[in-house]
């Protein structure tokens, strides 16, 4: 066996000792980095000689060549799967890249992308210093060459995977650009990209202030929030909304902190109830004396998990505003992270976390597949919506019904407008290449519509890139062609005559993506959302019922 080979088996043997024995220091966080133990038990050497006999007969007899390191990843990921779908293994470039996002960081040419009809597509540059901004890719640029490889046959991971790599490397990307007969080849060199997780914060309406919390809870969201809400009020708002809608989670210190901004010093955040005998459980109160006032709602839908469900049920528990939206994930499960040997680590579940009343948010993993569990979130089978197991029925502090085992349930369900099968495909198809010949001033019905690349920091106007009656027959008689000439997809011309209401709505979408990006074109369309719409509206009923608890708890501090 070479030296490359008996590091990988140990490195195997190390892991398995931590699937084996799960072993955290009393009164460990759930972010502190830990080692796994270095005296193993006979049953676990037992073990450890197993899984080389096991990795060395695989390596030398099967039917075609395979390398310990395939063999290790495949083994730890194994074995993370059979104890629940949140613990997992990263190899040593995506735990690199999983430490520095969470700190609202990493390395590469900072640009969205996405698969699409033919290929990989740059759909927004992610900041005017970015690398990709500074070389002046933009949206509907179709990667074909990465340092002179064809990426003709890659998918997005693939093409993500190898933008991103070491600080101050160069990397050649060539793109496919609508206009442009031939592939644009430009240098880059990889940088920070700062990935914040506040994306949109402004006032929606006269004394509204908005937030878009969205991409997880990372080290700086505390601070990020606690600017947001000081430029909001600066601003002249006076109530706030929270999007938690598709917020993924993170740091558990960072959701009490974030919770803290809204909930009185001594209230309960969460509970925390670890492995019998591993002196875990706690209990984590807000402590600060000062905390915002500002009537709140909460956004959450069917990816709102973790953290962000962490503070959605804080706020929920203590009646300190109403939550709008879905059904949130249903993740209540603690992780540990665990660097490895070589730069590798894992996500270890070390406890469970309740909110103050109780309520588990974890829901049941044990019966179905992994893709159930992710896509499949309530017994009929329909995504978003959490199920209400009557044994978990709790109480807020004003004594409403709530509801454990199965996520956040929203005070007001919203249901999100929701795309059909067939909108989906036209969108990720036909519909986009037309926007990328519309964009480039190729429709002749809106040659006004030409961009040269985004324009970061725009201040919104009112009716910006109309589509007209004119556009949308551009659109259809573009997507006559397109069917004729791709009958691989079953698109057909009464699917898209179907849909035409639809797509005009779309087609503005996207071309204000691509001239402003995700964030401007969301706050843009802002009316067009009835989730926001409706969490606007309900603001005077969440003041008055965060009212109703402070009294109440004025009251019983009297007493």
């Amino acid at each position: 066996m070479n030296k490359a080979g008996q590091r990988f088996l140990i490195f195997g043997m190390m892991v398995a000792l931590i699937a084996s024995s799960a072993l955290v220091r009393p009164g460990a966080s759930a972010q502190q980095q830990r080692q796994p133990q270095q005296q193993p038990d006979p049953a676990t050497k037992k073990l450890w000689q197993d899984y080389v006999a096991a990795a060395e007969v695989i390596r030398n007899n099967y039917v075609e060549p395979v390398e310990y390191e395939a063999l290790t990843k495949s083994a730890i990921q194994g074995m993370l799967r059979t104890l629940d779908p949140h613990s997992n293994y990263y190899d040593p470039k995506s735990f690199t890249e999983m430490r520095l996002e969470q700190r609202s960081q990493y390395y590469g040419i900072g640009a969205t992308i996405a698969q699409r009809q033919g290929g990989v597509y740059i759909l927004e540059p992610l900041g005017k210093t970015t690398p990709a901004a500074r070389a002046g890719l933009r949206y509907g640029d179709r990667i074909v060459a990465i340092d002179g490889k064809s990426t003709e046959q890659w998918n997005s991971d693939q093409v993500r995977g190898t933008l991103r790599g070491e600080r101050g490397t160069k990397v050649k990307v060539s793109v496919e650009r609508a206009g442009v007969a031939e592939p644009v080849t430009v240098a880059l060199e990889r940088g920070a990209v700062d990935l914040p997780s506040i994306s949109a914060v402004y006032t929606v309406r006269p004394g509204i202030g908005y937030i878009n919390l969205q991409r997880g809870f990372h080290s700086t969201t505390t601070d990020e929030l606690t600017a947001a809400i000081a430029q909001l009020k600066e601003q002249g708002a006076g109530s706030l909304v929270l999007d938690l809608r598709s917020n993924p989670g993170g740091f558990l210190d960072q959701a009490i902190k974030v919770s803290d901004k809204f909930i009185q010093r001594g209230q309960v955040v969460l509970s925390v109830r670890g492995r019998e005998g591993r002196s875990w459980d706690r209990e984590l109160q807000a402590e600060s004396g000062s905390p915002e006032t500002l009537p709140l709602v909460v956004l959450i839908n069917g990816q709102t998990a973790s953290a962000s469900e962490i503070v959605a049920g804080a706020v929920q528990d203590h009646d300190r505003g109403l939550i709008v939206g879905e059904g949130s994930f249903g993740k209540g499960l603690v992780q540990t992270i665990f660097p490895l040997y070589g730069g590798a680590g894992l996500t270890l579940t070390t406890a469970r976390y309740y909110t103050p009343s109780g309520r588990l948010i974890q829901r049941d993993y044990s019966n179905g597949s992994f893709y159930e569990y992710i896509f499949r979130r309530n017994s009929g089978g329909e995504p978003g919506a959490a199920v209400k197991p009557k044994q978990e029925e709790r109480r807020t502090d004003l004594g409403r019904t709530v509801f454990g085992g199965g996520g956040i349930e929203p005070d007001i369900k919203v249901a999100a407008s929701e795309l059909t099968r067939p909108q989906i495909q036209l969108w990720s198809t036909g519909l986009f290449m037309f926007v990328r010949e519309l964009t480039a001033g190729k429709v002749a019905a809106a040659p006004n519509f030409k961009l040269n690349g985004i324009e970061f920091n725009h201040t919104p106007r009112p009716n910006e890139f109309p589509i007209t009656d004119e556009i949308v027959k551009a659109y259809r008689d573009f997507m006559t062609d397109y069917v004729a000439k791709h009958p691989e997809l079953n698109l057909s011309l009464a699917t898209v005559d179907e849909n035409l209401d639809w797509a005009r709505k779309q087609l503005r979408q996207e071309v204000l993506v691509a001239a402003y990006g995700f964030d401007t074109a969301q706050r843009m369309l802002a009316d067009q959302d009835p989730q926001l719409q409706r969490a606007i509206a309900e603001l005077p009923n969440a003041a008055q019922l965060a009212e109703r608890a402070r009294v109440a708890r004025g009251g019983l501090m009297r007493n």
